[in-house]
Formats: C-alpha cells, sequence, structure tokens
C-alpha cells in the first residue's frame, strides 16, 4: 500500500526535490492522484494478494484480480475475477503478487504494455524477473507507464539504470520483511521493553515448523501449488 499511494500521488519527485532543498521542484511535480474509485489489478491472489485486497478497499479502491484458479466467493470476499487480458485492460493500478517460475518468468513485457491505459501505475512486490525491465523502462519513457513503485528487481542487487533515473519511479532494496516490532515482557513484576516478534523471524519459524510437520506428521503444514501433486 506505501508503494500503491506513493506511486499514485507522485510522491518520489518531490521527495528528491525537497532533500535537494529545492521544496516541491522548480517547475512543481505534475499533481497526483487519489485511490479512491481507482481499480487495483492484483495479479496472484494468495494469501498477500488477498491481504493487499483488504487494505486496498479501505482506501475505496475497485478490487479486480486474475489467479490461476477463479477463487471460492467466500475467499475473494467482494474482488471481481477477469480474465488476464481484461485485468490489463482495465487497471488503473497493477499489482503483481505471484510467485516466479519458468511460467511468470515476463509475464509482463512489451505486448501487456500495450494492453494497458495510459497512465497505469505498475507495482511489484513480488519478484523481479515478473517484469521484463527493459519493456517497463521503455513504457515509462513513453507515458504509458505514469509512475510504478519496486522493492524488486531482475538482477538484484542491480537496478536497471533506466528505472534509477526516472523521478517517478519509487525503489526499495527488497525491504517487504524488514520489520521488528517492540514486545512488552512482564518478568519478576518489572516491566521490560523488549525486541519480540520480527516478519524475518516469523518466516523461519513458520519453515522450521514446516520441516517439524514433516517429521511428525509426515505432512508439510503449506505448500506451494507448483509441488501440490508431488
Amino acid at each position: 500500500m506505501f508503494l500503491i499511494l506513493g506511486a499514485l500521488r507522485g510522491f518520489n519527485r518531490p521527495m528528491l526535490a525537497l532533500r535537494d532543498g529545492n521544496w516541491r521542484g522548480h517547475p512543481a511535480p505534475p499533481l497526483g492522484h487519489d485511490p479512491q474509485d481507482k481499480v487495483l489489478g492484483i495479479l496472484g491472489m494468495g494469501g498477500i494478494g488477498r491481504n493487499l485486497k483488504k487494505k486496498a478497499q479501505a482506501f475505496g479502491m475497485k478490487v479486480i484480480y486474475h489467479n490461476r484458479n477463479k477463487l471460492e466467493p467466500r475467499v475473494a470476499n467482494g474482488a471481481e475475477y477477469v480474465e488476464f487480458d481484461e485485468l490489463l485492460s482495465r487497471s488503473d493500478v497493477l499489482s503483481l503478487n505471484l510467485p516466479l517460475n519458468s511460467n511468470t518468468r515476463h509475464t509482463i513485457s512489451t505486448r501487456e504494455f500495450e494492453k494497458m491505459k495510459r497512465g497505469i501505475v505498475i507495482i511489484n512486490t513480488a519478484r523481479g524477473a515478473i517484469i521484463d525491465e527493459e519493456a517497463l523502462v521503455k513504457a515509462l519513457d513513453s507515458g504509458k507507464v505514469w509512475s510504478c513503485g519496486l522493492d524488486v528487481y531482475e538482477s538484484e542487487p542491480k537496478i536497471h539504470p533506466g528505472l534509477v533515473a526516472n523521478p517517478n519511479v519509487m525503489l526499495l532494496p527488497h525491504m517487504g520483511t524488514w520489520t521488528v516490532e517492540v514486545g512488552i515482557l512482564l518478568h519478576r513484576s518489572i516491566r521490560q521493553i523488549t525486541n519480540s516478534v520480527q516478519t524475518q523471524t516469523k518466516m523461519e519459524n513458520w519453515n522450521i515448523g514446516n520441516v517439524r510437520a514433516v517429521l511428525e506428521k509426515g505432512a508439510l503444514n503449506n505448500i506451494v501449488p507448483e509441488q501440490a501433486d508431488m
């Protein structure tokens, strides 16, 4: 949501100007766009996509999605299923939330950009190679893509110079799980503040739990769909 809001509003350009001592910049940046009533297209409606849907709807966005399988209405919870080409043509914002494999590499490339609205906003927090970065740079330069927010890249930690040079692109160095929370620990009647649960620790515990489940129950707690029949 941070990248969606920042890219929609075009915040990267004035943030750079401000740090350079130029307030909003000279000339001022183009006016941004509000999320309300925008169509958010989610490509990949797994757990992350569904979590994003709830947050986006709180900002008044209409959510459509494409998935390898249409979800049950209870699971989709108000999101509209559409075919891939319709997702591309109707989305004001396109968020990529699918795994990278031989079938999804360069899912978004020149042909796909041609089917999108002019001025679309692209968000990628999945895997960099899902987008053809060379095609993305050309779409940005032509104005087909108005802005984008990226946390992942094709050749991390290298970033395409065309993305770095474009002030309309919000770039993060793959920090989606870079969090730590502060918890309260009560010990011997002394209130102590301690660093407790962080996203990376949760991920580690989840994986350890899967290993333990195999050893103790002979089955995984969760499995990626590509390996469901293995």
